[in-house]
């Protein structure tokens, strides 16, 4: 170990402060994390840290200061080894690769291994998202930029001039075209290596599902809010639980514009029953309020019935615009990445969060397993 040569990892900034009986504070700042690890130690190792640059061994450096214990000076190693504040591997990380500063980060990220290790792991995973809106769209980008290479996309609907607004990965010459083969044609322009399945097909209560997912997928993104999100949710999540394949429901939706979703992976997290039933509690106490018109004919005496509206436009959509579908996909997207990254540390906490843009408030509700449940409490 003391023979090998090591150098500060580039993304750690490293504070110095002088303490008392000539102690210091050495602060460790991890710039991609914004994580902070301290430690008060001798003035020496300050300069053990300032001289670790890749050109001299350790060993060569302990010398030069000729007051290091071997076994203190090894332990110290193990320690920034540990800690990811140190390297002695710059040979598997190419400089001007694609993803250079995402190696970096998940280096930062994950202590289990090497981010170039983390990298092949993440490049080895299998999607399949069901609906290719706006927000699954931008997911789908999102995960393809990060190295993920296999793809299987359900959304049974053709684009529409209405989804050229928000759905990113759209232009004006797919009106008309299969929204899954569109993105499809999409992700590949991305990363040629890219394999892509896609059926254009509803998800109904009676699906196969089978027929989408085989036991290599390693995570489902629902995106489907027709009918209604938590129905389909609900279907997929029954399905994938007995599979042991995660699913991760997509925020970004009606209302909800600039919600996260959530991932359901019981018994690490609460199954989609126990979700949809927190919800269901949430909501008992919630009665509507109705107002009254007496006279509804000034509310229509003014529509002109010769306007020309088209079939297709659907009076009363919820609205919204690109951002803020961006907005829901980049959060979840973290989120994601860092589940397939495969980490020892990852949070299962259920926690949907949602941003209010008039207030510039960010909320979070959570999700919570059921007393009474056997799959979540198993």
């Amino acid at each position: 170990m003391l023979n090998k040569k090591y150098y500060l990892q580039h993304t750690v900034d490293v504070y110095v402060t002088e303490l008392k009986d000539e102690k210091v504070r050495v602060t460790f700042h991890r710039m991609t994390t914004r994580e902070k690890v301290e430690i008060v130690t001798s003035k020496i190792i300050a300069e053990f840290l300032a001289l670790l640059d890749g050109r001299k061994s350790a060993h060569e450096i302990l010398i030069m200061l000729g007051a290091f214990e071997q076994h203190a000076a090894i332990n110290l190693i193990e320690f920034l080894l540990a800690q990811h504040l140190i390297t002695e591997d710059n040979g598997n990380v190419d400089s001007q690769s694609r993803y250079a500063r995402q190696i970096a980060y998940l280096d930062d990220m994950i202590l289990d291994r090497k981010g170039h290790e983390t990298q092949k792991i993440l490049e080895s995973k299998k999607i399949a998202i069901i609906g290719c809106g706006a927000v699954t769209g931008n997911i789908a980008e999102n995960l393809a930029r990060a190295g993920i290479q296999k793809f299987i996309l359900v959304d049974f609907k053709d684009f529409k001039r209405s989804n050229l607004s928000r759905h990113l990965f759209s232009r004006a010459s797919d009106i008309g075209k299969s929204k899954a083969e569109v993105l499809a044609n999409y992700l590949k322009k991305i990363d040629s290596r890219i394999k892509i399945e896609f059926y254009k097909e509803k998800l109904l209560p009676n699906s196969n599902l089978s027929k989408w997912f085989d036991q290599d997928v390693n995570l489902v993104i629902n995106g489907c809010d027709e009918p209604y999100i938590g129905h389909t949710s609900v279907k997929l999540g029954r399905f994938l639980q007995t599979k042991n394949i995660a699913l991760y429901v997509s925020g970004g939706f009606d209302a909800h514009l600039m919600s996260s979703g959530e991932l359901v992976y019981p018994p690490n997290t609460p199954c989609i029953d126990c979700i949809q039933k927190t919800f269901s509690n949430a909501l008992s106490d919630w009665k509507p309020i109705y107002s009254r018109t007496d006279d509804i004919e000034p509310l229509v005496s003014n529509i002109n019935k010769k306007i020309n509206i088209p079939t297709d436009y659907a009076i009363g959509g919820p609205g919204g615009i690109a951002s803020m579908s961006g907005y829901s996909a980049f959060l979840s997207t973290l989120k994601i990445i860092h589940f397939l990254s495969e980490d020892s540390q990852y949070n299962y906490s259920t926690i949907r969060y949602e941003y209010l843009p008039n207030s510039g408030e960010l909320t979070k509700f959570t999700l919570l397993k059921q007393g009474d449940c056997n799959a979540c409490n198993r």
